[in-house]
């Protein structure tokens, strides 16, 4: 079973921490874009971009479950749950949790293929008990 946890960059430490439970679990991580260097502004880094932006959407549709942490701003990380939704409806997987206190800020958090958690532990338990 293979997991992937979308998030913005500066919550590294957050998603490391889930990357690290999930293991526990027998989960893979899927692709863990927490060792990428920052590439901001883009158009500096258009090769590694690109490169990044190919690993993580073939991570994004090819993993059992998909975990976005949610927040009031960001970008990259939408376009991994769009990857997601799309590869649910069309495989049925992933299963796919948003997390957090913002899980209420995108009207696709309440897409029906989305299960919308409070914490992470949630969406662990959810996974144990299927």
């Amino acid at each position: 079973m293979k997991a992937y946890v979308a998030a913005r960059f500066d919550k590294k430490q957050e998603v490391l921490g889930l990357h690290q439970l999930l293991k526990q679990r027998g989960y893979e991580i899927a692709a863990d874009w927490t060792t990428h260097k920052s590439i901001k502004p883009y158009e500096q880094y258009k090769q590694l971009a690109g490169e990044y932006a190919v690993e993580d959407s073939a991570a994004t549709m090819n993993c059992d479950v998909f975990i976005i942490l949610s927040s009031d701003a960001g970008t990259g990380m939408y376009v991994e749950l769009g990857a997601a939704i799309a590869s649910c409806l069309l495989r049925d997987r992933p299963k796919i949790y948003v997390v957090g206190e913002n899980n209420i800020c995108s009207m696709f958090y309440f897409h029906p293929m989305v299960q919308r958690c409070d914490t992470a532990g949630e969406v662990l338990e959810k996974l144990n008990y299927g």
